[in-house]
């Protein structure tokens, strides 16, 4: 049984030029979601933790409704446990108070909601982690009987006869562990089990959460154990013990976090856990994923994401880590000066001074921080006075005055206060004009790489040597160039980091079609030696493009860079039928339709390319009548409002391009009701916007601003 927790009507085309970012930078006004980090990390963590429900039913029904759900709430408790499971825990609470109390209430559940998640990416490390946190994550309520597994057993021993250890310290990532363990454990088979902090007597039938003695103290490692006494779930007690718990979950309940609102255990008679040795250890470090729906911290931590940006994980979800420290793009900011403008003269030593003295300050004023990012301006106007030019044709790119630079500040923190800051990493971009690897000189063993690679073709994979793309581009470049410019940078530097991006920010309601070449893209990048990860996707609204299976993917792929296309595809069918339920295979349908759509197009498109780039011109107008059939089918079979939400926004893409296909045509014919019709059909599209809370065009604009319904949704 499982528990299961496309406006791309850009409306009018966007006449003016935007800004090509490394970041998804903008200049939106201050009420609007940031595409880029902000300099500054949060210095506290929500306010409040969620506490656990009582073992208990309550003997009156709450006084106050959650703010929102279901907009019915059930009158009466049932009499009788139900014969099923359902099939869907509810991601929303009743708008109304119960007005009987429940006949059995779950044994763990939050009693506050978590406090919403920071809309800006922070970029400094706080000088301490937070101290306060939810130690249980805030999900739907667990099943009641019969539960998924009807029977658990550790070495052939009921599971009801073990209690939780926990070694080190009550509070905490290792409280987190225990009380997130019980809880799914108890979604699972419905046995509840006891949390004891510290040690117990020698025999005792445990479930150990190490945190001290198992596995080397090392954050990205974490492994599964059985023993005489039961199992142990061993990790680091600042964070890799609750990865411990979810990799557990996951591999060996079968449990699966696909996002924020949707989890789901799959059904098993009986599991026997016994003969386990298993340690895994994540190669990369930092990883980040900038995005709309991992703002929520639980699904940060499930899917084995810690870096900043976007959420404030607490300490009691192990932190946060950072790699932007000081700002990104900030040239300018370490050159005093009050607005981002062209390039700085590298060579002027009035600018190194500047830079000098700056990155100084940030140190003392941040002694605990081990990297810092210096990197260029977001625009491509680097200097080219005399000085500059000489070292262009020196180096054979413009890069190789930043790695001068770099070099420079190095040096200086090896003997600054006594080399206080001589280990401090020092990142920078490697995107645009920077791409590009210099010659003739190497980069200082400090000196950290950032590939970011906003120029990828997505039609092709990185290895693919098919990839050409126009060079009247002005933002694509040839797969096999970065791939090789990436090689360079590897032969004069020892450290890495990836900057990959995750959607089309010039058309948000556009199919993004790029799940065929993922696969290979990150079996690439788990071969380059990268210590961090970060993603930009759409960070203002869950998208129209299949945006959460695409999260959930890269995390996957992260994880698991080597699975087979096998694999690859089963991870796409389970996502595919959690969220959007029984109808998911038109769904999938769908998506392959637009894969290979693209595929029959065959020409490179990027993060702006216009729709018929990626898939030519009047192709979705004579499949109207197909998606809306696949579609409609979709709806009628979804089991919960939630379901009928999020295939209505895949829809919207649909809609959009065949909409736009025949849009002149349509609305300039001769025939009163032809005419009509577009205006209806569009005006309906904009409500389907609006309810769905889809009021962002592309990164820079929102709907509102560009549309109207005599409007063509595109303009090709």
């Amino acid at each position: 049984m499982k528990r299961i927790i496309a406006l791309l009507l850009t409306l009018t085309m966007i006449f003016s030029a935007f800004a090509m970012t490394a970041c998804g930078d903008t200049t939106n006004p201050p009420t609007e979601a940031p595409t880029e980090a902000p300099t500054e990390a949060p210095t506290e963590a929500p306010t409040e933790a969620p506490t656990e429900a009582p073992t208990e039913a309550p003997t009156e029904a709450p006084t106050e409704a959650p703010t929102e759900a279901p907009t019915e709430a059930p009158t009466e408790a049932p009499t009788e446990a139900p014969t099923e499971a359902p099939t869907e825990a509810p991601t929303e609470a009743p708008t109304e108070a119960p007005t009987e109390a429940p006949t059995e209430a779950p044994t763990e559940a939050p009693t506050e909601a978590p406090t919403e998640a920071p809309t800006e990416a922070p970029t400094e490390a706080p000088t301490e982690a937070p101290t306060e946190a939810p130690t249980e994550a805030p999900v739907e309520e667990p099943n009641t009987t019969p539960y998924p597994l009807d029977i658990l057993k550790i070495n052939g021993t009921p599971i009801s006869e073990f209690v939780i250890v926990s070694n080190t310290q009550k509070g905490g990532v290792m409280g987190t562990a225990a009380t997130e363990l019980r809880k799914y454990i108890k979604e699972t088979c419905g046995v509840t089990l006891d949390i004891v902090h510290g040690t117990v007597p020698a025999g005792t039938r445990r479930i150990l959460i190490d945190g001290e003695v198992r596995l080397p103290d090392d954050n990205d490692t974490w492994g599964v154990f059985t023993d005489e006494d039961g199992l142990i779930l061993a990790g680091t007690a600042k964070r890799s013990a609750l990865y411990a718990v979810y990799y557990f979950l996951e591999e060996y309940l079968d449990w699966r976090f696909f996002t924020s609102d949707c989890e789901v255990v799959y059904d098993h008679h009986e599991i026997d856990l016994c003969d386990i040795s298993d340690t895994y250890t994540h190669s990369i470090s930092v990883r980040g994923l900038y995005t709309y729906d991992y703002e929520d911290s639980w699904i940060s931590v499930k899917r084995y994401f810690n870096e900043a940006s976007k959420r404030n994980l607490t300490a009691n979800q192990g932190g946060m880590e950072y790699f932007t420290n000081m700002g990104i793009h900030n040239f300018w900011i370490l050159n005093d000066q009050d607005k981002e403008v062209a390039q700085p003269c590298l060579n002027d030593p009035d600018v190194l001074e500047r830079f000098r003295n700056n990155v100084r300050e940030y140190l003392n004023s941040h002694p605990n921080v081990t990297s810092i990012h210096i990197s260029q301006n977001d625009n491509e106007q680097y200097c080219t006075c005399d000085d500059c030019k000489a070292d262009i044709e020196r180096y054979g790119a413009p890069s190789g005055t930043i790695v001068e630079m770099l070099n420079y500040i190095c040096k200086d923190l090896e003997t600054y206060k006594k080399g206080a800051y001589k280990d401090v990493k020092v990142i920078t971009f490697a995107y645009r004009y920077s791409l590009t690897a210099p010659e003739n000189i190497v980069c200082h063993d400090n000196v950290v790489i950032e590939y970011t690679i906003i120029d990828l073709c997505h039609q092709h994979s990185i290895l693919d040597p098919n990839c050409e793309v126009n060079k009247d581009d002005r933002v694509l470049r040839n797969n096999y160039d970065i791939l090789e410019q990436m090689n360079k940078w590897a032969s004069i530097s020892k450290q890495c980091l990836i900057y990959d991006y995750g959607a089309n920010f010039k058309f948000y309601y556009s199919a993004f079609p790029n799940f065929d070449v993922l696969r290979e893209n990150y079996q690439y990048f788990s071969t380059i030696g990268a210590w961090g990860y970060m993603n930009l996707c759409n960070p203002h609204q869950n998208g129209c493009d299949f945006s959460e299976l695409r999260f959930y993917l890269y995390a996957k792929l992260l994880q698991y860079p080597n699975m087979t296309e096998e694999e690859y595809n089963t991870h796409i069918d389970e996502f595919l039928e959690a969220y959007y339920g029984p109808g998911w295979e038109n769904l999938r349908a769908y998506l392959d339709w637009t894969i290979e759509a693209a595929n029959a197009n065959g020409k490179c498109y990027g993060v702006y390319s216009t729709p018929e780039t990626m898939f030519g011109r009047n192709v979705f107008g004579p499949m109207d009548e197909q998606f809306q059939k696949w579609f409609d089918e979709a709806l009628e079979m979804a089991e919960t409002e939630d379901q009928k939400i999020r295939i209505r926004r895949i829809r919207i893409s649909a809609d959009y391009l065949a909409i736009s296909d025949n849009f002149s045509t349509n609305i300039n014919s001769d025939d009163p009701a032809v005419k009509q019709a577009v205006i209806d059909r569009t005006a309906q599209f904009l409500a389907d916007l609006r309810e769905l809370g889809l009021e962002w065009v592309m990164e820079s604009r929102k709907l509102e601003e560009s549309y109207s319904e005599r409007t063509k949704p595109r303009s090709f």
